[in-house]
């Protein structure tokens, strides 16, 4: 054996470097395909299932969070509702005095509507308790009242709700229009001056918003994500799914012992890997589901794939070994050498004497690469400006159709009074306002028109609510002319008042000031206020995403777009030059305070 691999030794060491070379490429890809063949199905099988089972375990978690804190928000949108004197009060009215139950629904009516025009997926609201009382409000749907309640089994359940509670999909059957298919959020309503739950609340939400929450995030290997109600057996997903298998799954969740929400069954001669999230509504689980088959399908292709790659490796071999020359090789250390100093930036030209071999031609190419690298720079750096300045008009451009719609139904009221004068000044208000946001500048204009329109804005405010916002006004003189972007002071004070202010506060209670001042080359912006504050969750992620410089975008933003919207315009027209600051405590009040450079 020594002496054969001796003379194997002298052989090889005889030949030219192109077959040593080639000798080195074959033994190299021989070994990978050997070593493939025998161990890729094991491991490769093993660690993609390990894998997906990570990645679904995360998305399960990350979509059941996703709904759990949709159904939250929904139900805590109408706190405001709930804790209402009036509405306190009509929870004890009697179910035969008629005149009681209209004098409190028009005074808490108003309180109800904001709730619901802020979630145009809210088919509707209706109100049962156990003194016969029946009462439903929507924009779209009417009630049928001669619809019996205590005889649908899904309604006569609401009566036994103890907490909050979503149910199965199901029509909307006491409506006078064609009945639409929605999802019950049920929630008992805590009378404040017994302490006890007569009486029931029930958002009733589209069953298209829901099943859309299954499928935000595109996710493949053949996987399905289903929402499941354990009591009644009832799947929602946007996907078809076979009875079969889901009586298989039940079955498997029975026998399923232990706290790990993955397990394993078959069904239809076909093995399902499956992770699942409980919901604290009910007795409702999100779970991912997908057939073995379709995850090592993947891992067939890859191998497939492997031994391709394998083979072009081979041929790779013969094609690189052979032509290599000496003569070839010493021009392309120049070329190597000129490439050495591009990469550090510098553009240096090669020169050559004959140029009309292939080297030749592939050096000519480069030095034109160089002057085209040169121009494309340029073109680039230009481009990305553009791009820049093209999403800062975009996110300009933004505005949150709502406001107009509700100061135009407020109009209308006005005008229905036949109230001239408030009219008049809201129309003209709106038309200064409008005016403003489209006007052609640049999305750029002086900070006193910006306050301006933030005093049109409060104009509206005290129309359509009835009530004054104290507001105070710090303005230094000489920052009244300085440019600023359109619309980036409004939305902070628009969202002080939504969520820090309410009717029955005091001129006392509440007080919003803004305020700005020039300090050292820099315009200073605050705006304070003394409402509810902000929650603690809520915050957190306001200072995640000022942290991150709006890299780390929470879930929460895709629907409060506000804020994200004006961070993101600062950082696209000053960078890391601005600087942003947001603390808030409840019940204390929330303050923003804003730095940027001035602009030329």
């Amino acid at each position: 054996m020594r002496r054969l691999l001796h003379s194997l030794k002298r052989r090889i060491g005889y030949l030219s470097l192109k077959y040593k070379l080639f000798i080195l490429l074959l033994a190299i890809t021989i070994f990978p395909i050997a070593l493939v063949s025998y161990s890729s199905q094991y491991f490769m099988v093993r660690s993609s299932t390990e894998y997906t089972s990570s990645i679904s375990s995360q998305y399960v978690q990350f979509v059941s969070r996703d709904i759990t804190n949709y159904l939250q928000d929904v139900s805590q949108s109408f706190d405001t509702l709930f804790t209402n004197s009036e509405f306190q009060k009509f929870l004890e009215a009697p179910e035969n005095d008629l005149a009681q139950q209209a004098n409190h629904i028009i005074n808490f009516r108003p309180v109800l509507k904001n709730a619901l025009q802020l979630r145009n997926e809210t088919v509707g609201v209706l109100y049962l308790d156990t003194l016969g009382k029946v009462y439903f409000d929507s924009y779209q749907e009417k009630l049928n009242h001669s619809y019996t309640f205590e005889e649908d089994p899904l309604y006569q359940s609401v009566y036994s709700t103890t907490k909050l509670k979503l149910t199965v999909p199901h029509q909307m059957n006491y409506v006078q229009l064609t009945p639409e298919n929605v999802f019950s959020v049920v929630r008992p309503i805590i009378n404040l001056r017994t302490g006890e739950f007569n009486s029931w609340f029930v958002i009733e939400i589209r069953a298209d918003k829901i099943k859309s929450m299954l499928s935000d995030i595109e996710y493949g290997q053949g996987g399905n994500l289903i929402l499941y109600d354990y009591a009644s057996h009832t799947a929602v997903s946007n996907a078809d799914t076979d009875p079969a298998v889901l009586r298989d799954f039940r079955n498997a969740l029975d026998s399923h012992s232990g706290a790990d929400p993955k397990l394993m069954f078959s069904s239809n001669g076909e093995q399902y890997e499956t992770t699942y999230a409980n919901l604290p509504y009910g007795e409702w689980k999100l779970v991912w589901m997908a057939p073995l088959s379709s995850l090592t399908k993947g891992v067939e292709q890859a191998y497939n794939l492997t031994i391709l790659i394998a083979i072009t490796s081979l041929a790779v071999a013969l094609i690189v070994s052979f032509p290599v020359m000496n003569t070839i090789l010493r021009p392309l250390y120049k070329l190597k050498g000129g490439l050495q100093s591009l990469g550090r930036g510098t553009y240096v030209p090669i020169e050559i004497r004959h140029s009309n071999d292939e080297i030749g031609f592939v050096i000519q190419s480069y030095n034109k690469m160089l002057y085209e690298l040169q121009s494309m720079e340029q073109e680039v750096y230009q481009s990305k400006l553009k791009e820049k300045e093209r999403e800062l008009l975009q996110l300009q451009a933004q505005i949150n159709p709502h406001f107009l719609f509700n100061t135009l139904e407020t109009i209308e009221s006005y005008a229905v009074k036949n109230n001239g004068d408030a009219v008049g000044v809201m129309v003209q208000s709106v038309s200064r306002m409008m005016r403003y946001t489209v006007r052609n500048d640049g999305g750029w204009a002086p900070l006193k028109e910006e306050i301006a329109y933030i005093h049109n804005f409060l104009r509206i405010h005290y129309y359509r609510n009835g009530t004054d916002v104290m507001a105070h006004f710090e303005l230094d003189p000489a920052a009244l002319e300085i440019p600023i972007m359109k619309l980036s002071i409004q939305p902070f004070v628009e969202n002080a008042i939504k969520y820090g202010w309410s009717p029955t506060m005091s001129g006392e209670e509440f007080i919003l000031t803004v305020k700005a001042e020039l300090q050292n080359h820099m315009l200073h912006l605050s705006i304070r206020d003394t409402g509810a504050g902000m929650l603690p969750d809520v915050l957190n992620k306001l200072s995640k995403l000022i942290e991150t410089g709006g890299e780390e975008m929470d879930s929460y933003f895709r629907m409060h777009t506000g804020i994200f919207n004006v961070h993101r315009r600062f950082l696209l027209a000053f960078g890391s030059s601005v600087n942003f600051r947001i603390t808030s405590q409840p019940g204390q009040g929330t303050f923003v305070e804003i730095q940027v450079p001035l602009k030329g």
